[in-house]
């Protein structure tokens, strides 16, 4: 009886990566790209999303590092930086000198600098984490979707005395890694009619 017992749970435990298998249409691999090196795997976040989600929405889908059909490349950034350089360099000066270097004199402005001051977000800049589908069925890899995944940021933050202010601090959205490989996986359902 035992032994029945102990056949009957190891059929049940494999069970879910049989049917798992079966159903897989396509493999995908993830890699992170940070500019310098190249990390493959999800996140711990993403694969929280994945172990949650994938059975509900991509059951035709698999992660597969080792021989993948598509490869989710991400990497986070931030639009519109470059736009705020000049006055925030200019901020950061003033608020930390307690100079206003426009101003032709030395010129202390200690109101500035010894103050909390609440930063809003800026629509102009927005951090987000960009994602490409490649095509590994082809030599060269080519690209075939691109989107981006972030969430919205209405609140802003407090700058206190001493403090350097960044762009990243005026952003309205944030990188979110989640929705980044969510919407390539959506897109590769709906491309694939999965």
């Amino acid at each position: 009886m035992a032994r029945k017992r102990l056949r009957v749970a190891i059929v049940l435990s494999i069970a879910p990566f049989l049917v798992q298998a079966q159903e897989c249409k396509v493999k995908f691999a993830v890699a992170y790209a940070d500019g310098g090196s190249l990390q493959i795997g999800l996140t711990a976040e993403q694969k929280k999303m994945w172990d949650h989600e994938s059975a509900k929405k991509f059951k035709s889908l698999c992660v597969d590092s080792k021989d993948p059909d598509y490869v989710i490349l991400w990497s986070e950034g931030l639009n519109g930086a470059e736009l705020t350089k000049v006055g925030l360099n200019h901020f950061n000066q003033v608020r930390n000198t307690g100079e206003n270097p426009g101003a032709g004199t030395s010129v202390k402005n200690f109101s500035l600098s010894g103050v909390t001051i609440y930063l809003r977000p800026s629509s102009l800049i927005r951090a987000k984490a960009d994602y490409s589908v490649l095509d590994v069925s082809k030599l060269p890899y080519s690209v075939v979707h691109q989107g981006q995944g972030y969430q919205d940021v209405p609140q802003g933050t407090s700058n206190h005395p001493g403090q350097r202010a960044s762009a990243s601090d005026l952003a309205s959205t944030i990188a979110d890694p989640v929705a980044a490989l969510e919407n390539a996986l959506k897109w590769l359902k709906k491309e694939k009619k999965l």
